[in-house]
């Protein structure tokens, strides 16, 4: 972790005496406050050194550097005895060089490639230079004592650097936050606990570990393949439906060691993880926008340890692609691109406009097939012919119906792209010509020109702000048929370019899974023909957020996004519902409910139960997971993470459910069955939620589905499953009940059941166990490991979580504002629940860690009915009970 630098000369450090108030002891760890200096060399900058959070820091102050000159200090730490001893430094890992000495060892550099739990200080929340995070700096044998640790600060934007405090411990502590390890309040019933998730992720004692769930490797029993609605393995003869359970996971190339990847492959395949999403596969094998065979190589050794893992891929391939000049795109057109990685890079992006530009979907499509049928020199197979690649996406998040490009192509004057949107109109005109052949046969066929002529060889187009379900609005308002023509004429551009890619990789021998784009219409009306031309691909992707707050990507103080979906069957993140069809797989490769929102916890088990369960879905891939094991806090203090008990930590509940088919499939409830010329008319093909038609609801009763080839009747058969008095919807299969009135799900199936959201305080009586719930919102989940019915299970476990908040993070009373972001480590609210189950009492209640392994002490006590009560005396969210 640490290399040998030579010292600069001129430059002394000084001693600085530990102050008592600003050391903390115990027998095992030594925790020294930086600020406590005597004289230091450090140019504190009003700006970089005062402007800063300081609830964030520890002893609320920190010792920062921002000058001419490169700063530097020593701090004194007093041992209480001898022995390997772990440094720690809470310090800003960002653009910063450190280095650190212990005594009169050598000068080594911090290697800020490992820093946990960084946050930004900055009392503004922008992403500058103020940041701080934890870093180790190495194990060092030292003689019980004082012993002085320098720490000077060099090179990086005005020899910037900062230390909070520094920690030396020989019990295995790992510093978080700015909380002492002597800091924890007693265990009670009501008391938040904090996961604290050191070490190896997965442990050979756990009793929940999911990897037999994945037969090794990934491509034993052939491609993924779709047999109508569902997904197969191609050498299965039974053609049993197969689904697939994920995360975003990039390989990060840089971040972690292979023997970190291979801990991080172990805890997610653990966890019943069988796929993941590379996303980008682009971004991570290029340098300069070009492919750099050492990145590639690394990538293969990446893919081919998840393929024995028996972990399948996703290849997300390309975001925001890169061209340069001369790569064959005329110079006036690539001229108009906008710059993208760095000054002097001379990478153009093309997101948005390649949708309508065949010359740079020709050169990325050449590209994907350059991966394609790139061998893996560990697999010895080119990735076009390898099974263990399940899915390829041919464009991420991109579409030619979005308000990027086509809100700014449609301006009578763009601001971007202006040479672009000209050639886009004449094509738009040839393609009326070609149709119509004159102006009176075209006003004819629209009602009217609104000035324009086939002869001036352009013809305006509407935006989505214009091509509404309401009708149509704008420069030409209620012109109907021609929106229409223009969205035929869209379709054709878009289905002709994924037609391309399709002959493409299939050209290339891959007999997998493709997926056009998973990206939307920038209107309700324009998303309609966007999913038809989607039907190129072999399955139907979606992505859906929900959740945040004033970060946007990232969380900070101030307005929180508070709302559950559970009051609102349907809709909120589950909408995308709305776009699954009734004869092809259907999967969502980028969720999530993000945080700081204190409801999340919901999201994960509705995906499970009602997307892949009742709805049919075949494949989810929560966005996005990172690292080896849980993350510190609010992981990464981004929107973005799979790495947190709300996720993750239910996974095992989750993927267990999923992968054994706990849930059944349910019929059709809302099946819209339209013509395809529907999508053609200028005129909804149908409509949904807000807008009337099938309603949002439905994701509650049973399948939506969508079906354009004119076959059958439309189906809504919403209220035959509602109680409006109750407002309840129970599922066609008898498994779910949304109860949206108290904002809770009711789970029960006969293998798993549980309760997800506001439990309410009278017993909740399920099938085979009664619940009585003093916490007010909770995911209570039970398991059978045995894969037996609940009431005769003889191992069953339960996951039991409620809200999480960062140490010290503080809301608003009515949880709209976020008034303090704390620091981590992540707090865990317990649940307090008295739970009986049916059947045998229990034998043993064991409380587990956050790896599944059975904490220390007797366990729990059944009283003489079989009831037993679980609350945060056990600081856990698991436990397994056997009978």
């Amino acid at each position: 972790m640490l290399r040998r630098l030579r010292t600069p000369s001129g430059l002394l450090p000084l001693l600085c005496l530990s102050l008592a108030a600003s050391t903390f002891s115990s027998a095992e760890t030594v925790w020294v406050e930086a600020e406590s200096a005597v004289n230091p060399r450090m140019a504190k900058h009003p700006w970089y050194g005062n402007q800063v959070k300081k609830d964030r820091l520890s002893g609320g102050e920190w010792l920062s550097n921002f000058g001419d000159e490169p700063g530097s200090a020593e701090c004194v730490a007093e041992l209480p005895a001898d022995g390997t001893w772990t440094l720690w430094l809470r310090a800003n890992p960002v653009a910063s060089g450190m280095e650190v000495r212990v005594d009169s060892g050598e000068w080594r550099a911090v290697d800020f490639t490992k820093a946990r739990g960084q946050q930004n200080i900055a009392d503004d929340d922008k992403p500058d230079l103020r940041f701080i995070a934890w870093v180790g700096a190495g194990a060092h044998s030292l003689k019980a004592g004082k012993h002085t640790i320098a720490f000077r600060t060099v090179g990086g934007p005005s020899n910037h650097g900062g230390v909070d405090c520094l920690v030396l411990t020989n019990d295995g502590f790992i510093p978080q936050g700015i909380t002492h390890p002597d800091a924890r309040p007693a265990a009670g019933p009501d008391v938040w606990f904090p996961l604290l998730a050191g070490g190896d992720p997965v442990s050979p004692d756990s009793v929940i570990d999911l990897s037999s769930l994945n037969p090794a490797p990934a491509g034993r029993f052939g491609a993924v393949t779709a047999s109508g609605k569902n997904l197969v393995f191609a050498s299965d003869s039974t053609k049993k439906p197969v689904k697939f359970w994920g995360v975003n996971a990039n390989q990060e190339q840089g971040g972690l060691t292979r023997e970190e990847s291979l801990k991080r492959i172990a805890w997610l395949r653990a966890n019943g993880v069988n796929i993941v999403r590379q996303h980008t596969v682009f971004d991570e094998v290029t340098t300069d926008g070009r492919i750099d065979p050492k990145k590639l190589a690394e990538f293969d050794w990446w893919f081919s340890e998840l393929k024995k893992a028996g972990i399948y891929m996703d290849w997300s391939v390309f975001y925001h692609f890169p061209v340069r000049e001369g790569d064959g795109y005329p110079k006036e057109l690539f001229a108009e691109l906008e710059p993208m990685g760095g000054k002097n890079s001379g990478l153009r992006d093309t997101y948005g406009i390649i949708t309508v530009s065949p010359e740079l979907q020709n050169i990325r499509r050449k590209v994907m097939l350059e991966l394609l049928n790139h061998k893996n020199a560990i697999t010895g197979l080119r990735y076009a012919e390898d099974p263990a690649l399940d899915m390829v996406e041919f464009q991420n998040e991109d579409s030619v119906f979005f308000w990027n490009p086509l809100g700014d192509l449609v301006s009578p004057q763009p601001k971007r792209w202006p040479l672009h949107a000209a050639r886009l109109r004449q094509q738009w005109c040839a393609w009326a010509k070609a149709k119509y052949s004159s102006d009176e046969k075209l006003k004819a066929a629209w009602g009217g020109l609104d000035g324009e002529s086939l002869a001036k060889g352009e013809l305006s187009l509407m935006g989505p702000y214009e091509l509404d379900t309401g009708g149509i609005r704008g420069s030409h308002a209620g012109r109907t048929a021609r929106a229409g023509d223009q969205l035929r004429f869209l379709a054709e551009m878009q289905s002709g370019f994924f037609r391309k890619c399709e002959a493409a990789v299939r050209a290339a021998g891959f007999k997998g899974l493709t997926i056009t784009t998973n990206w939307q219409g920038g209107s309700s009306l324009t998303e309609q023909t966007n999913l038809w031309t989607d039907n190129v691909g072999s399955m139907i992707d979606r992505h859906t957020y929900f959740g945040g707050g004033a970060g946007g990507h990232g969380i900070q103080e101030g307005k929180v996004s508070a709302d559950s979906n559970l009051s609102t069957p349907g809709d909120g993140l589950f909408q995308i519902a709305l776009r699954q069809m009734e004869n092809k797989p259907f999967s969502i490769t980028e969720w999530t409910m993000s945080p700081p929102n204190q409801w999340k916890l919901e999201a994960a088990p509705i995906i499970a139960f009602y997307g892949l369960g009742l709805q049919g879905w075949d494949a989810s891939f929560h966005f996005a997971q990172s690292g080896m094991g849980f993350g510190e806090g609010w992981p990464r203090m981004t929107s973005y993470a799979t790495d947190t008990p709300h996720y993750l930590g239910q996974f095992p509940a989750l993927a267990f459910a999923v992968l054994k088919g706990h849930f059944q499939e349910g019929p059709p409830v809302a099946a819209r069955r339209v013509k395809e010329e529907r999508f053609f008319s200028g005129q909804p093909a149908w409509l949904e939620g807000k807008d009337g038609g099938t309603p949002f609801e439905a994701f509650a009763a049973g399948r939506v589905t969508v079906d354009f080839t004119g076959q059958g009747k439309s189906v809504n058969e919403v209220d035959r499953w509602r109680d409006a008095g109750a407002k309840t919807i129970r599922s066609a299969t008898g498994e779910l009940t949304w109860d949206y009135g108290q904002g809770r799900i009711l789970v029960h199936s006969p293998k798993t059941q549980g309760v997800i959201g506001h439990p309410g305080r009278k017993p909740v009586k399920l099938p085979a166990v009664k619940v009585e719930c003093l916490t007010e919102f909770v995911s209570l989940i039970l398991t059978p490991l045995d894969d037996q019915p609940l009431a005769q299970s003889h191992r069953i476990l339960i996951t039991a979580l409620a809200r999480d908040k960062q140490t010290g993070a503080r809301y608003s009373t009515d949880g709209t504002v976020l008034e303090a972001a704390g620091t981590p480590p992540l707090l865990l609210e317990p649940v307090q629940a008295t739970i009986r189950l049916a059947g045998a009492p229990p034998v043993s209640v064991r409380p587990l860690d956050h790896r599944g392994v059975p904490k220390a002490g007797s366990g729990l006590k059944a009283g003489p009915d079989g009831s037993f009560h679980i609350d945060g005396t056990s600081e856990a969210y698991l436990y397994e009970v056997r009978r």
